[in-house]
């Protein structure tokens, strides 16, 4: 018998956490520092888990830029404000406002972490001390916004700041010599974007002009102009060349040979020689290597996949480098080969499945997010796989039922068709499917063979492409030919879906219908009508005659797929209705809403089993692993969240607890038995039970010295029993025969806590404007009862006073 799903936990996430700009590496290669708006994240390296976040989630005051130095880093944000942190355990240490006019655009600290530089786009460059907390120097003479700066200790150990402009000038100088003027070094047409030391004497400084210039600052002049034919962003030089023994170069190169690596726009990490101007090693991973295509990314961005900052870290031996795109990137020194990449923001995330390993357990989720590229993220370590291919956004994929093909569909109109390449130990593009005129918004593949897919799209049809001849190690990616075209529906297609035995296939589009269509005949079986506004997705039951569809209306509608009847209609979701996925061998779907919902429904009943508040955007993508134990979310809040069935661990739980309510119960039991009440009165608060506990306080009341025993109690208890108790007693006072043990408890409380503390309770000041008006009334019956009272004792004397006065006796009166 198929278990039924009662709930689902978030177990892993992927959000956003990066979004452009400085980023350093901590010494030892395990964390990554890096901005995230108003904030710095600290990331696990190799699970890609924030370990913490720096600063305050302020809009107002976004990072500007940073540097790291050990355990310290200084944060310049655009507020002209200037915080100082331990990074390692988050705390700030300083604040102090900059004394430049406009944004700090670069920083950096002097080798010994005393001194800070900073560059501003008030063309100035001001000197720190971070150790004494002062302002030391405030360096003039660029006419530009400073981009880059550097300090270099002479020979003759006076500091020097440098500092590149975007006029293309260097500037050098002296912090012994109070208002001198810089020494300028020019050479360069553009911006100057990266300066590195190599040696004591040998500067290497690159700039937008695709330039590479070698200084010796002894002579204050150039050694070599070296061009390199891109605009180069950043400049590496290791600190030693034996660090460059695992690339096995043929050129040999003496111990003090400037050699420097590039990161351009070109997308490829070269090696130079700084004596001989040759290029020693071009990178053979060509991950991201740019391209020229009609990409309307490449036209909206003039540096497509640039490379802007480079590290070398000599604990991971690796460069860590950003594009544009918000990714950071890990190259291993040896052959320069990609090791990971980290996804900074995703934007929209538009599909995503799971996608097994050898086992047929998830290792990874395929991922559409809101670019030309489809990723691939390990769910281990959120390492990503980037597949390029398309052209303009990738709205919809699917998977095989063998997991061994990837299909995407985008905005550029095409079909790709991506296979496993065990040689490149990656997905590969294997064939492409063009035909259509419109954005390809959907897309799935047979169920029960790799024989067929269907695509539908914006151009109102579906097309049914062939793979019965694909040949999955091509070295170019083959066409796709079209079995049949269906002009499907009068708006545009939103979701296509094959049924299990592959005999049928249906569309759901925005026209408010869907239909279902015959392979063999390829005609129209039926046209599903009900909806009162577009369908966004359906989806065939696995185990029954039946066609789900989900509607912008916030309906689901059940359809047989015998007489096409609907067969029930489930209300429940305020938004649209985005995906919808069976579980439970087709006895239950879990349905996505735009208004970041997840809902899981009991088909039998129409009921609601579980409403889970997900995301905090549209859900667009959601699918179930084959096992169904676990489940993908995405959603246009930028993340990813993997879900896992609950449904055991949660009754589990149930069953624990009942047996240890009950285990607790029957030890109240026997120590009210043994009447030893004090102890069963701290059970019986920890069990939640009010009745119980009115009960015991009772007992304790009735025994001798029962209210010094009660008090002496209740100062053992924590203020959370206290708490408790308060709450328990203000609804006892509700009740005019509980309400002597309420006020009595009310009274000790007063005594044990002081005003302060019983209004800094969670419900204490609650409870006391509760406590009052039943009080005032209890107040008055008791007052109303003692003048009863007292009228009683008026009447009995009077009788007894009567009585006395009269002579005679009650024999007399009777005969009388």
């Amino acid at each position: 018998m198929v278990q039924e799903k009662e709930n689902f936990v978030e177990q892993s996430k992927h959000a956003s956490f990066y979004t452009g700009g400085d980023f350093y590496v901590s010494h030892d290669g395990r964390y990554l520092l890096c901005t995230f708006n108003a904030l710095i994240h600290v990331l696990d390296i190799q699970t890609q888990h924030i370990v913490r976040s720096i600063g305050q989630d302020d809009t107002s005051s976004e990072v500007a830029s940073f540097a790291l130095f050990n355990d310290l880093i200084v944060v310049a944000y655009r507020n002209q404000l200037l915080r100082q942190f331990n990074w390692t355990i988050g705390t700030c240490l300083r604040t102090w406002k900059s004394v430049h006019k406009s944004a700090i655009v670069c920083m950096t600290f002097d080798p010994n972490g005393t001194l800070l530089a900073t560059g501003g786009a008030d063309f100035t460059v001001k000197i720190w001390d971070v150790e004494h907390l002062y302002y030391t120097h405030n360096l003039k003479g660029s006419t530009s916004i400073i981009g880059a700066v550097l300090f270099y200790t002479a020979e003759s150990q006076k500091i020097h700041v440098i500092s590149g402009s975007h006029d293309g000038r260097i500037f050098l100088h002296n912090l012994h010599v109070s208002g001198a003027k810089p020494t300028v070094l020019e050479g360069h047409m553009s911006a100057v974007t990266s300066l590195v030391l190599h040696s004591d004497h040998t500067l290497i400084s690159s700039g937008r002009d695709r330039v590479v210039i070698v200084w010796d600052l002894q002579t204050l002049s150039s050694i070599r102009t070296i061009p390199v034919m891109e605009t180069v962003e950043a400049l590496v030089s290791l600190p030693s060349h034996d660090f460059l023994k695992p690339l096995k170069l043929k050129h040999t190169f003496s111990s003090d040979e400037p050699l420097f690596f590039t990161f351009g726009n070109s997308g490829l990490v070269k090696l130079w020689s700084g004596t001989t101007g040759r290029c020693l090693l071009i990178q053979e991973d060509k991950t991201y290597e740019k391209v020229a295509n009609n990409s309307s990314f490449s036209k909206d961005i003039e540096h497509q996949q640039v490379f802007l900052n480079a590290y070398f870290n000599e604990a991971t031996r690796m460069f860590y480098t950003n594009t544009v795109d918000h990714t950071i990137v890990a190259f291993n020194i040896k052959k320069l080969k990609l090791e990971k990449q980290f996804i900074g923001e995703l934007g929209d995330v538009l599909d995503v499945r799971f996608l097994n390993g050898d086992e047929n357990t998830p290792t990874h989720v395929v991922v559409a997010s809101n670019d030309d590229k489809v990723k691939i993220f390990n769910l281990n370590t959120w390492n990503c796989q980037l597949l390029k291919g398309h052209t303009d956004i990738v709205i919809g994929l699917d998977i095989s039922h063998d997991h061994r093909l990837i299909a995407t569909c985008s905005k550029d109109d095409v079909v790709r068709i991506w296979s496993f390449n065990a040689d490149r130990s990656s997905f590969i593009c294997t064939a492409t499917a063009e035909g259509h005129t419109g954005d390809v918004a959907a897309i799935a593949f047979a169920k029960t063979s790799n024989s067929f897919i269907v695509s539908g799209s914006q151009d109102t049809t579906a097309k049914v492409w062939s793979l019965e001849n694909l040949v999955l190690d091509a070295e170019q990616p083959q066409s796709l030919s079209s079995l049949f075209t269906l002009k499907t529906h009068d708006k545009e297609v939103n979701s296509v879906a094959v049924s299990f035995n592959d005999k049928q296939f249906a569309t759901g589009s925005a026209d408010k219908t869907a239909k279902i269509w015959d392979f063999r005949n390829q005609k129209l079986l039926a046209v599903l009508s009900g909806h009162r506004r577009g369908i966004w997705c359906v989806q065939y039951s696995p185990a029954n005659p039946e066609l789900a569809t989900a509607s912008a209306d916030g309906l689901i509608k059940i359809w047989s797929t015998k007489d096409y009847n609907c067969l029930q209609t489930i209300e429940g979701h305020d938004a649209s209705v985005l995906r919808i996925t069976y579980l439970s061998m087709g006895t239950q779907i879990i349905s996505s809403g735009s208004d970041g919902l997840l809902k899981l429904w009991d088909l039998k009943s129409s009921t609601c089993v579980k409403s889970i508040d997900a995301h905090d955007g549209k859900i667009w993508g959601m699918t179930a692993s084959t096992d169904e134990s676990l489940l993908v979310t995405c959603a246009s809040d930028s993340t990813v969240t993997i879900w896992r069935d609950s449904t055991e661990e949660d009754r589990q739980d149930k069953r624990e607890k009942v047996e240890e309510i009950l285990l607790m119960e029957q030890e109240v039991s026997n120590l009210l038995v043994n009447k030893k009440f004090h102890e069963a009165l701290k059970i019986a608060l920890n069990l939640n039970q009010p009745y119980r506990t009115l009960i015991i306080i009772k007992e304790i009341l009735n025994e001798m010295n029962g209210t010094d025993q009660l008090k002496a109690t209740l100062l053992q208890f924590s203020e959370d029993h206290l708490n408790l108790l308060l709450t328990y007693a203000i609804d006892w006072n509700a009740n005019t025969r509980h309400s002597t043990e309420a006020q009595t408890i009310v009274k000790m409380l007063l005594s044990i806590l002081t005003p302060d503390q019983i209004m800094k309770l969670p419900n204490g000041q609650k409870c006391v404007e509760s406590l009052l008006p039943y009080t005032e009334r209890h107040m008055s019956r008791i007052e109303r009862l003692s003048q009863q009272v007292l009228f009683l004792d008026f009447s009995w004397h009077s009788m007894k006073y009567l009585e006395q006065s009269n002579p005679l006796s009650s024999d007399e009166l009777q005969t009388t």
